[in-house]
């Protein structure tokens, strides 16, 4: 399928155009297409790939890769953390152990998986499939620079001057989309004053101390935590360590910013202090998110994923909700034909409330991992109180798969 650039076809012979690459793109194009949709799917990137770190993916996310017929592939290439481990770093006080290969955790969330998976890997076979069906176009080097909606056609413009036509656009152009400033123009990002650092290294190179763990490890401190666990069949360690950047410093290049980082590393446990050594601080990430909105769509334009509700890390939900947000929008393309505005604005009332949560509950929980004083002696006694059962009430509603039923 090529670019098509003029109106002389009808509507419905028009792609659904997906603007991002990533995996909320990826996974709307895939679903969309195994319906009988032609998409035409644009990433700005020369090839469409990903830089990939660890994710972690909860058991409410299987059900979506099966209708995506991915499942497998992804469980192949997945490690099954046996719990997530949650430690105070100072003390080495056990805060938290929510296992997740027991048969009570199976039992409870549907004999459905907990995974870890490298975001290559994941976005690998995400592409895989894509490619295999006759009625996705993948086009590279294409950065979109307008947008623009008619009564029976969507029009986007290219860096190159092109005009590409569709009958819908999904904007999955993550954290700082295009389409989001255009329909919220006071709307930013929320920069959260926080850097990560991510590395990867062979297992076979980790301190001991980091080997023998099976699950999802994290240590948490005033302003920082570190996380690391295992990926490709427990062949590779992926590690973590987020830092609130220290008052006055404003560049990771500062030697204020080393001096902080060791002095942390005085500070925590010996495992601790091994995890935060096998990072690469020359590079770095600034965390943000966005703050929840309602309008998601316009006409037949659409934001899904990280475009519509982008989120802090502290659930571990980001990629679960592109995958939930492409299979409901599928569903609802099903429903209502092509009658997008309808679809687009029924997606928006399903998702709103449940991707706001993940986003404010996430936000509620980095300020409980990062806390200090008083606050942190309370966050401490409060989780030390707690069972794996209630743990598990506390993430039931995000953890048991939800309907696709529209």
């Amino acid at each position: 399928m090529s670019h098509i650039t003029k109106t002389t076809e009808t509507s419905a012979q028009l792609p659904v155009i997906v603007v991002g690459g990533g995996i909320a793109g990826l996974a709307a194009a895939l679903a969309l297409s195994q319906q009988g949709q032609a998409v035409q799917l644009l990433e700005q990137a020369d090839q469409i790939g990903t830089i990939g770190y660890g994710v972690q993916i909860g058991p409410n996310i299987t059900p979506m890769m099966e209708k995506l017929g991915i499942a497998d592939a992804v469980k192949k290439a997945s490690y099954l953390p046996e719990q997530i481990l949650l430690y105070e770093a100072y003390t080495g006080d056990k805060l938290a152990d929510i296992p997740l290969r027991t048969p009570e955790f199976h039992a409870r969330y549907q004999q459905l998986p907990y995974i870890a998976i490298h975001r290559v890997d994941l976005h690998e076979i995400l592409l895989a499939a894509c490619k295999q069906q006759p009625h996705i176009a993948l086009s590279q080097s294409t950065t979109v620079v307008d947008y623009s909606a008619e009564q029976d056609h969507v029009k986007v413009v290219t860096e190159q001057g092109e005009a590409i036509f569709g009958k819908a656009l999904i904007a999955a152009d993550g954290l700082r989309s295009k389409l989001r400033s255009r329909l919220n123009p006071s709307d930013a990002p929320r920069d959260t004053g926080y850097v990560a650092h991510r590395t990867i290294i062979p297992m076979k190179d980790a301190p001991a101390s980091l080997q023998k763990r099976q699950g999802v490890t994290m240590w948490t401190g005033d302003g920082f935590h570190v996380i690391y666990y295992p990926l490709r069949n427990a062949t590779e360690l992926n590690l973590v360590l987020v830092v609130r950047l220290p008052e006055g410093v404003h560049n990771i290049s500062d030697e204020a910013y080393k001096v902080h980082i060791d002095e942390l590393m005085q500070q925590v446990t010996p495992e601790a202090r091994d995890a935060m050594a096998l990072m690469n601080l020359e590079r770095r990430w600034a965390i943000a998110d966005r703050t929840p909105i309602r309008h998601w769509s316009q006409g037949r334009m659409t934001l899904l994923g990280d475009s519509a509700h982008a989120t802090l890390q502290s659930l571990a939900q980001g990629a679960g909700m592109a995958f939930e947000d492409a299979l409901v929008l599928s569903e609802l393309v099903k429903k209502h034909g092509d009658d997008f505005s309808s679809a687009f604005k029924e997606l928006q009332r399903l998702r709103f409330l449940r991707t706001s949560r993940v986003q404010l509950e996430s936000r509620a929980l980095w300020d409980v991992y990062h806390c200090a004083g008083v606050d942190a002696e309370v966050r401490t006694q409060q989780f030390k109180e707690k069972t794996p059962e209630d743990f598990y009430r506390c993430l039931d509603w995000l953890w048991k798969p939800i309907s696709l039923s529209v």
